[in-house]
Protein backbone atom coordinates (compact mmCIF):
# COMPACT_ATOMS: atom_id res chain seq x y z
CA UNK A 1 0.00 0.00 0.00
CA UNK A 2 1.62 3.07 -1.12
CA UNK A 3 -0.53 5.85 -0.66
CA UNK A 4 -2.78 6.60 2.97
CA UNK A 5 -6.75 5.04 2.73
CA UNK A 6 -9.35 7.17 4.28
CA UNK A 7 -11.92 5.24 2.46
CA UNK A 8 -12.93 1.59 4.50
CA UNK A 9 -14.16 0.38 1.56
CA UNK A 10 -12.07 1.25 -1.31
CA UNK A 11 -9.31 -0.39 0.88
CA UNK A 12 -11.56 -3.52 1.41
CA UNK A 13 -11.89 -3.78 -2.21
CA UNK A 14 -8.32 -2.89 -3.04
CA UNK A 15 -7.10 -5.96 -0.54
CA UNK A 16 -9.47 -8.78 -1.92
CA UNK A 17 -8.29 -7.11 -5.74
CA UNK A 18 -5.03 -8.37 -4.58
CA UNK A 19 -5.98 -11.27 -2.55
CA UNK A 20 -3.95 -9.61 0.48
CA UNK A 21 -0.80 -9.23 -1.00
CA UNK A 22 1.32 -6.00 -0.58
CA UNK A 23 2.41 -4.92 -3.89
CA UNK A 24 5.31 -6.12 -6.08
CA UNK A 25 4.54 -9.73 -4.46
CA UNK A 26 2.45 -11.71 -6.47
CA UNK A 27 2.29 -15.44 -4.37
CA UNK A 28 1.83 -16.12 -0.85
CA UNK A 29 5.33 -17.53 -0.63
CA UNK A 30 6.79 -14.59 -1.72
CA UNK A 31 5.11 -13.14 1.16
CA UNK A 32 6.31 -15.06 3.99
CA UNK A 33 9.75 -15.14 2.05
CA UNK A 34 10.12 -11.31 2.01
CA UNK A 35 8.94 -11.52 5.44
CA UNK A 36 11.78 -13.44 7.12
CA UNK A 37 14.04 -11.57 4.12
CA UNK A 38 13.24 -8.07 5.89
CA UNK A 39 13.63 -9.07 9.43
CA UNK A 40 16.94 -10.60 8.50
CA UNK A 41 18.44 -7.26 6.77
CA UNK A 42 16.77 -5.43 8.88
CA UNK A 43 17.77 -6.66 12.48
CA UNK A 44 20.03 -9.84 12.02
CA UNK A 45 20.93 -10.00 15.42
CA UNK A 46 17.02 -11.08 15.65
CA UNK A 47 18.63 -14.55 14.90
CA UNK A 48 20.67 -15.10 17.46
CA UNK A 49 17.53 -16.73 19.49
CA UNK A 50 16.43 -18.70 16.94
CA UNK A 51 20.30 -20.12 16.24
CA UNK A 52 20.04 -20.85 20.11
CA UNK A 53 16.67 -22.76 19.87
CA UNK A 54 17.49 -24.35 16.75
CA UNK A 55 21.03 -25.64 17.13
CA UNK A 56 22.02 -24.68 21.07
CA UNK A 57 25.07 -22.26 20.52
CA UNK A 58 24.99 -19.34 21.91
CA UNK A 59 26.84 -16.12 20.63
CA UNK A 60 28.50 -13.22 22.72
CA UNK A 61 26.18 -10.11 22.36
CA UNK A 62 28.08 -8.23 19.73
CA UNK A 63 28.54 -11.26 17.70
CA UNK A 64 29.31 -9.94 13.67
CA UNK A 65 26.36 -11.01 11.77
CA UNK A 66 25.64 -10.09 8.16
CA UNK A 67 23.65 -11.56 5.08
CA UNK A 68 25.05 -13.60 2.55
CA UNK A 69 24.33 -14.11 -1.34
CA UNK A 70 21.37 -16.89 -2.01
CA UNK A 71 21.40 -17.16 -5.44
CA UNK A 72 23.45 -19.62 -7.24
CA UNK A 73 23.87 -20.93 -10.71
CA UNK A 74 23.17 -24.63 -11.64
CA UNK A 75 23.71 -26.37 -14.78
CA UNK A 76 21.02 -28.83 -15.78
CA UNK A 77 22.29 -32.50 -16.49
CA UNK A 78 19.56 -32.88 -19.34
CA UNK A 79 19.79 -29.39 -21.07
CA UNK A 80 22.95 -28.04 -19.83
CA UNK A 81 21.08 -25.33 -19.45
CA UNK A 82 22.45 -22.58 -16.58
CA UNK A 83 19.45 -21.66 -14.30
CA UNK A 84 19.70 -20.40 -10.93
CA UNK A 85 18.13 -21.47 -7.55
CA UNK A 86 17.70 -19.28 -4.54
CA UNK A 87 17.64 -20.32 -0.69
CA UNK A 88 15.43 -17.96 1.46
CA UNK A 89 17.96 -16.70 3.76
CA UNK A 90 21.62 -17.61 4.66
CA UNK A 91 24.04 -15.43 7.09
CA UNK A 92 27.64 -15.35 7.93
CA UNK A 93 28.12 -15.46 12.07
CA UNK A 94 31.35 -14.42 13.50
CA UNK A 95 33.21 -14.67 10.38
CA UNK A 96 33.16 -18.43 10.42
CA UNK A 97 29.76 -20.15 11.03
CA UNK A 98 27.21 -20.54 8.21
CA UNK A 99 23.06 -20.58 8.91
CA UNK A 100 20.60 -21.34 6.56
CA UNK A 101 17.05 -20.87 7.10
CA UNK A 102 14.45 -21.95 4.98
CA UNK A 103 10.58 -21.16 5.21
CA UNK A 104 7.71 -23.23 4.22
CA UNK A 105 4.08 -23.45 4.70
CA UNK A 106 3.26 -27.14 5.11
CA UNK A 107 5.77 -30.52 4.02
CA UNK A 108 5.64 -31.61 0.88
CA UNK A 109 8.18 -34.38 0.94
CA UNK A 110 10.60 -33.36 -0.82
CA UNK A 111 12.16 -30.21 1.11
CA UNK A 112 15.14 -32.28 2.23
CA UNK A 113 16.49 -32.95 -1.23
CA UNK A 114 16.39 -29.19 -2.40
CA UNK A 115 17.86 -28.20 1.11
CA UNK A 116 20.53 -30.60 0.20
CA UNK A 117 21.02 -29.09 -3.08
CA UNK A 118 20.88 -25.38 -1.66
CA UNK A 119 23.72 -26.84 1.28
CA UNK A 120 25.79 -28.49 -1.86
CA UNK A 121 26.15 -25.02 -3.10
CA UNK A 122 26.47 -22.93 -0.37
CA UNK A 123 29.51 -25.34 0.66
CA UNK A 124 30.93 -25.14 -2.61
CA UNK A 125 30.67 -21.30 -2.51
CA UNK A 126 32.18 -20.68 0.79
CA UNK A 127 34.67 -23.72 0.04
CA UNK A 128 38.70 -23.30 1.22
CA UNK A 129 41.71 -25.38 0.36
CA UNK A 130 43.79 -25.71 3.96
CA UNK A 131 46.53 -28.10 4.95
CA UNK A 132 45.56 -31.74 5.85
CA UNK A 133 46.74 -32.81 8.84
CA UNK A 134 47.22 -36.49 9.62
CA UNK A 135 46.17 -38.15 13.15
CA UNK A 136 49.73 -37.26 14.32
CA UNK A 137 49.41 -33.58 13.25
CA UNK A 138 51.86 -34.27 10.68
CA UNK A 139 51.06 -32.06 6.52
CA UNK A 140 50.06 -34.22 4.22
CA UNK A 141 49.56 -31.28 1.84
CA UNK A 142 46.65 -29.39 0.83
CA UNK A 143 43.31 -30.42 0.30
CA UNK A 144 40.16 -28.20 -0.40
CA UNK A 145 37.23 -28.82 2.13
CA UNK A 146 33.31 -28.18 2.15
CA UNK A 147 32.02 -26.68 5.34
CA UNK A 148 28.52 -27.59 5.05
CA UNK A 149 26.22 -24.78 7.10
CA UNK A 150 24.32 -25.03 9.93
CA UNK A 151 20.76 -25.30 8.51
CA UNK A 152 16.94 -25.70 9.46
CA UNK A 153 13.51 -25.19 7.99
CA UNK A 154 11.09 -23.34 9.49
CA UNK A 155 7.33 -24.62 8.88
CA UNK A 156 5.10 -22.16 9.31
CA UNK A 157 1.98 -23.83 9.55
CA UNK A 158 1.36 -27.88 10.17
CA UNK A 159 -0.51 -29.65 7.94
CA UNK A 160 -0.39 -32.60 10.32
CA UNK A 161 2.63 -34.79 8.61
CA UNK A 162 5.28 -32.31 9.33
CA UNK A 163 8.41 -34.33 10.69
CA UNK A 164 10.59 -32.86 13.46
CA UNK A 165 13.50 -33.56 11.12
CA UNK A 166 14.54 -34.04 7.84
CA UNK A 167 16.80 -36.84 6.94
CA UNK A 168 18.09 -38.71 3.85
CA UNK A 169 20.82 -41.37 3.66
CA UNK A 170 24.30 -40.65 1.78
CA UNK A 171 25.61 -43.59 0.37
CA UNK A 172 29.56 -43.17 -0.94
CA UNK A 173 31.12 -45.34 -3.35
CA UNK A 174 33.55 -46.74 -1.26
CA UNK A 175 30.80 -47.80 0.81
CA UNK A 176 30.38 -45.00 3.49
CA UNK A 177 27.23 -43.85 4.45
CA UNK A 178 26.43 -40.50 5.94
CA UNK A 179 23.03 -39.61 7.14
CA UNK A 180 22.17 -35.69 6.62
CA UNK A 181 19.98 -34.66 9.00
CA UNK A 182 18.17 -30.77 8.83
CA UNK A 183 16.25 -30.19 12.23
CA UNK A 184 12.58 -28.46 11.62
CA UNK A 185 11.31 -25.40 14.03
CA UNK A 186 6.93 -25.78 13.43
CA UNK A 187 6.44 -22.14 14.50
CA UNK A 188 2.91 -22.54 15.57
CA UNK A 189 3.63 -25.14 18.01
CA UNK A 190 5.25 -21.87 20.04
CA UNK A 191 2.79 -19.68 22.53
CA UNK A 192 2.95 -15.93 22.93
CA UNK A 193 4.58 -17.16 26.37
CA UNK A 194 7.57 -19.06 24.58
CA UNK A 195 8.49 -16.67 22.60
CA UNK A 196 8.81 -14.47 25.61
CA UNK A 197 10.58 -16.81 27.42
CA UNK A 198 12.90 -17.58 24.39
CA UNK A 199 12.60 -14.03 22.92
CA UNK A 200 11.63 -15.18 19.50
CA UNK A 201 10.70 -12.44 18.36
CA UNK A 202 11.48 -13.11 14.62
CA UNK A 203 8.80 -15.49 14.69
CA UNK A 204 5.82 -13.00 15.45
CA UNK A 205 5.05 -11.95 11.70
CA UNK A 206 3.95 -16.32 11.12
CA UNK A 207 2.08 -16.38 13.96
CA UNK A 208 -1.56 -14.97 12.66
CA UNK A 209 -1.10 -18.00 10.19
CA UNK A 210 -2.05 -20.58 13.48
CA UNK A 211 -6.07 -19.33 12.84
CA UNK A 212 -6.30 -20.48 9.26
CA UNK A 213 -7.13 -23.69 10.88
CA UNK A 214 -10.34 -22.30 12.41
CA UNK A 215 -10.84 -20.30 9.49
CA UNK A 216 -12.40 -22.91 6.37
CA UNK A 217 -13.27 -21.35 3.33
CA UNK A 218 -17.72 -21.52 4.43
CA UNK A 219 -17.68 -18.38 6.67
CA UNK A 220 -20.16 -19.42 8.37
CA UNK A 221 -18.01 -22.25 10.23
CA UNK A 222 -14.88 -19.39 11.05
CA UNK A 223 -15.01 -19.92 15.03
CA UNK A 224 -12.31 -16.59 15.44
CA UNK A 225 -14.12 -13.81 17.64
CA UNK A 226 -13.24 -10.03 17.25
CA UNK A 227 -12.52 -10.04 20.83
CA UNK A 228 -10.25 -13.14 20.08
CA UNK A 229 -8.49 -11.35 17.52
CA UNK A 230 -7.83 -7.82 19.22
CA UNK A 231 -6.76 -9.43 22.52
CA UNK A 232 -3.85 -11.59 20.18
CA UNK A 233 -3.00 -8.51 18.51
CA UNK A 234 -2.70 -6.05 21.82
CA UNK A 235 -0.53 -8.80 23.97
CA UNK A 236 1.63 -9.34 20.44
CA UNK A 237 2.19 -4.97 20.26
CA UNK A 238 2.69 -5.80 24.62
CA UNK A 239 5.40 -8.25 24.29
CA UNK A 240 7.02 -6.32 21.91
CA UNK A 241 7.21 -3.05 24.22
CA UNK A 242 8.62 -5.88 26.99
CA UNK A 243 11.23 -6.76 24.64
CA UNK A 244 12.09 -3.27 24.04
CA UNK A 245 11.95 -2.40 27.62
CA UNK A 246 14.91 -5.15 28.56
CA UNK A 247 16.82 -4.08 25.64
CA UNK A 248 16.26 -7.37 23.72
CA UNK A 249 14.53 -4.84 20.57
CA UNK A 250 14.74 -1.39 19.49
CA UNK A 251 12.10 0.48 19.12
CA UNK A 252 13.26 0.45 15.16
CA UNK A 253 12.44 -3.28 15.27
CA UNK A 254 9.52 -3.19 17.01
CA UNK A 255 7.87 -0.76 14.77
CA UNK A 256 9.40 -2.99 11.61
CA UNK A 257 8.04 -6.51 13.34
CA UNK A 258 4.59 -4.91 13.52
CA UNK A 259 4.49 -3.75 9.57
CA UNK A 260 5.46 -7.49 8.79
CA UNK A 261 2.69 -8.76 11.20
CA UNK A 262 0.27 -6.13 10.01
CA UNK A 263 0.98 -7.54 6.62
CA UNK A 264 0.51 -11.16 7.83
CA UNK A 265 -3.00 -10.24 9.41
CA UNK A 266 -4.26 -8.82 6.10
CA UNK A 267 -3.25 -11.66 3.90
CA UNK A 268 -4.96 -14.15 6.81
CA UNK A 269 -7.96 -12.27 6.82
CA UNK A 270 -8.76 -10.49 3.85
CA UNK A 271 -11.17 -13.27 2.61
CA UNK A 272 -12.96 -12.66 5.90
CA UNK A 273 -14.73 -8.89 5.79
CA UNK A 274 -15.72 -8.61 9.30
CA UNK A 275 -12.25 -10.18 10.57
CA UNK A 276 -10.41 -7.80 8.03
CA UNK A 277 -12.15 -4.98 9.18
CA UNK A 278 -11.07 -5.48 12.68
CA UNK A 279 -7.66 -5.77 11.69
CA UNK A 280 -7.50 -2.55 9.29
CA UNK A 281 -9.35 -0.88 12.95
CA UNK A 282 -6.26 -1.90 14.85
CA UNK A 283 -3.36 -1.06 12.13
CA UNK A 284 -4.63 1.54 9.97
CA UNK A 285 -2.51 3.94 11.91
CA UNK A 286 0.58 2.02 11.89
CA UNK A 287 -0.22 1.71 7.77
CA UNK A 288 -0.46 4.93 7.31
CA UNK A 289 2.24 6.57 9.36
CA UNK A 290 5.18 4.15 10.02
CA UNK A 291 4.42 1.29 7.35
CA UNK A 292 4.78 3.17 4.42
CA UNK A 293 8.15 5.09 5.57
CA UNK A 294 9.82 1.69 6.65
CA UNK A 295 8.52 -0.34 3.77
CA UNK A 296 10.01 2.51 1.35
CA UNK A 297 13.69 2.37 3.61
CA UNK A 298 13.35 -1.89 3.36
CA UNK A 299 12.05 -1.97 -0.43
CA UNK A 300 15.48 0.24 -1.00
CA UNK A 301 18.11 -1.63 1.09
CA UNK A 302 16.37 -4.90 -1.07
CA UNK A 303 17.17 -3.98 -4.00
CA UNK A 304 20.43 -3.03 -2.84
CA UNK A 305 20.62 -6.48 -1.83
CA UNK A 306 19.59 -8.06 -5.30
CA UNK A 307 22.64 -6.10 -6.95
CA UNK A 308 25.06 -6.81 -4.73
CA UNK A 309 23.82 -10.49 -4.80
CA UNK A 310 24.23 -10.21 -9.14
CA UNK A 311 27.16 -8.98 -8.25
CA UNK A 312 28.07 -11.50 -6.07
CA UNK A 313 27.26 -13.94 -8.61
CA UNK A 314 28.82 -12.33 -11.57
CA UNK A 315 32.23 -12.14 -9.04
CA UNK A 316 31.76 -16.26 -8.18
CA UNK A 317 30.89 -16.90 -11.89
CA UNK A 318 34.57 -15.20 -11.93
CA UNK A 319 36.11 -16.65 -9.42
CA UNK A 320 35.01 -19.93 -10.74
CA UNK A 321 36.77 -19.08 -13.96
CA UNK A 322 39.62 -18.11 -12.34
CA UNK A 323 39.48 -21.08 -10.41
CA UNK A 324 38.90 -23.17 -13.40
CA UNK A 325 42.39 -21.42 -14.51
CA UNK A 326 43.84 -22.12 -11.57
CA UNK A 327 43.35 -26.00 -11.57
CA UNK A 328 44.70 -25.88 -15.49
CA UNK A 329 47.84 -23.60 -14.41
CA UNK A 330 48.26 -26.18 -11.28
CA UNK A 331 48.03 -29.22 -13.32
CA UNK A 332 50.64 -27.36 -15.75
CA UNK A 333 52.97 -26.47 -12.81
CA UNK A 334 52.39 -29.95 -11.70
CA UNK A 335 53.41 -31.68 -15.00
CA UNK A 336 56.55 -28.90 -15.52
CA UNK A 337 57.73 -30.01 -11.82
CA UNK A 338 57.38 -33.74 -13.03
CA UNK A 339 59.27 -32.97 -15.87
CA UNK A 340 61.84 -31.08 -13.75
CA UNK A 341 62.22 -33.71 -11.29
CA UNK A 342 63.08 -36.43 -13.71
CA UNK A 343 65.07 -33.44 -15.32
CA UNK A 344 66.71 -33.36 -12.09
CA UNK A 345 67.14 -37.07 -11.56
CA UNK A 346 68.93 -37.50 -14.88
CA UNK A 347 71.03 -34.56 -14.13
CA UNK A 348 72.00 -36.07 -11.05
CA UNK A 349 72.79 -38.90 -13.02
CA UNK A 350 74.85 -37.22 -15.57
CA UNK A 351 76.71 -35.95 -12.30
CA UNK A 352 76.97 -38.99 -11.09
CA UNK A 353 78.45 -39.89 -14.08
CA UNK A 354 80.98 -37.04 -14.32
CA UNK A 355 82.51 -37.52 -10.80
CA UNK A 356 83.38 -40.70 -11.92
CA UNK A 357 84.65 -40.18 -15.10
CA UNK A 358 86.39 -36.59 -13.38
CA UNK A 359 88.12 -39.42 -11.14
CA UNK A 360 88.57 -41.91 -13.77
CA UNK A 361 90.66 -39.07 -15.97
CA UNK A 362 92.26 -37.79 -12.90
CA UNK A 363 93.53 -41.44 -11.98
CA UNK A 364 94.63 -41.86 -16.04
CA UNK A 365 96.32 -38.26 -15.75
CA UNK A 366 98.18 -39.65 -12.63
CA UNK A 367 99.24 -42.87 -14.94
CA UNK A 368 100.25 -40.38 -17.65
CA UNK A 369 102.13 -37.93 -15.46
CA UNK A 370 104.18 -41.10 -14.12
CA UNK A 371 103.93 -41.97 -17.98
CA UNK A 372 105.54 -38.32 -18.93
CA UNK A 373 108.41 -38.94 -16.04
CA UNK A 374 109.25 -42.21 -17.25
CA UNK A 375 109.22 -41.30 -20.53
CA UNK A 376 111.29 -38.37 -19.81
CA UNK A 377 113.96 -40.54 -17.92
CA UNK A 378 113.69 -42.57 -21.39
CA UNK A 379 114.23 -39.48 -23.15
CA UNK A 380 117.72 -38.58 -21.15
CA UNK A 381 119.03 -41.77 -21.15
CA UNK A 382 117.88 -42.38 -24.87
CA UNK A 383 120.06 -38.92 -25.50
CA UNK A 384 123.17 -40.48 -23.44
CA UNK A 385 122.84 -43.26 -25.57
CA UNK A 386 122.81 -41.31 -28.66
CA UNK A 387 126.18 -39.31 -27.19
CA UNK A 388 127.39 -42.13 -26.38
CA UNK A 389 126.78 -43.90 -29.93
CA UNK A 390 127.89 -40.77 -31.91
CA UNK A 391 131.25 -40.99 -29.86
CA UNK A 392 131.38 -44.47 -30.37
CA UNK A 393 130.90 -44.00 -34.22
CA UNK A 394 133.19 -41.37 -34.40
CA UNK A 395 135.66 -43.39 -32.58
CA UNK A 396 134.38 -45.93 -35.18
CA UNK A 397 135.27 -43.88 -38.54
CA UNK A 398 138.46 -43.41 -37.17
CA UNK A 399 139.52 -46.88 -36.84
CA UNK A 400 137.91 -47.44 -40.19
CA UNK A 401 140.53 -44.45 -41.44
CA UNK A 402 143.54 -46.42 -39.26
CA UNK A 403 142.11 -49.89 -40.79
CA UNK A 404 142.01 -48.10 -44.28
CA UNK A 405 145.59 -47.14 -43.78
CA UNK A 406 146.48 -50.97 -42.53
CA UNK A 407 144.86 -52.18 -45.28
CA UNK A 408 146.84 -50.28 -47.62
CA UNK A 409 150.16 -50.85 -46.03
CA UNK A 410 149.25 -54.52 -46.22
CA UNK A 411 148.78 -54.55 -49.65
CA UNK A 412 151.66 -52.60 -50.13
CA UNK A 413 153.51 -55.03 -47.84
CA UNK A 414 151.58 -57.98 -50.01
CA UNK A 415 153.20 -56.35 -53.30
CA UNK A 416 156.74 -56.50 -51.86
CA UNK A 417 156.16 -59.98 -50.61
CA UNK A 418 154.96 -60.90 -53.84
CA UNK A 419 158.15 -59.32 -55.57
CA UNK A 420 160.62 -60.93 -53.19
CA UNK A 421 159.02 -63.97 -53.99
CA UNK A 422 158.97 -63.79 -58.01
CA UNK A 423 163.13 -62.64 -57.45
CA UNK A 424 163.60 -65.57 -55.06
CA UNK A 425 161.71 -67.89 -57.49
CA UNK A 426 164.33 -66.18 -60.25
CA UNK A 427 167.29 -66.57 -58.32
CA UNK A 428 166.60 -69.81 -57.29
CA UNK A 429 165.86 -70.36 -61.13
CA UNK A 430 168.84 -69.17 -61.92
CA UNK A 431 170.75 -71.06 -59.70
CA UNK A 432 169.56 -74.33 -60.29
CA UNK A 433 170.22 -73.59 -64.42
Amino acid sequence: MTEKHYDLHKLLEEIKSTEGLPENISTEAQLWDEIMKKETFLMPEQLFPLIKEIHGKVYPKDTEISPLATEFSVQRSDTKEITSIRADITVLVNKSDIYHFECEIENDGTMVMRMFEYDVHIALSYSQVEDDKTETGQSSGRVMKLKFPYSAVLYLQDNGNTPNELKCQILFQDGGRYEYKIPVLKVQSYTLDDIRERHLCVLIPFLPLRFRKRMPPAKKNCSVTKEELTSFYEEIILLLKEEVAVGYLSKRNQKAIISLLNKSLIRVFYKNEKLLKEVIGMTEPILELEFEKYEKIIDEKLKKLVMLEQEMREKDEELSERNKQLTEKDEELSERNKQLTEKDEELSERNKQLTEKDEELSERTRELTEKDEELSEKTRELTEKDKELRERTRELTEMDKQLSVRDKELHEKEAEIAELRRKLAEAEKYNNG
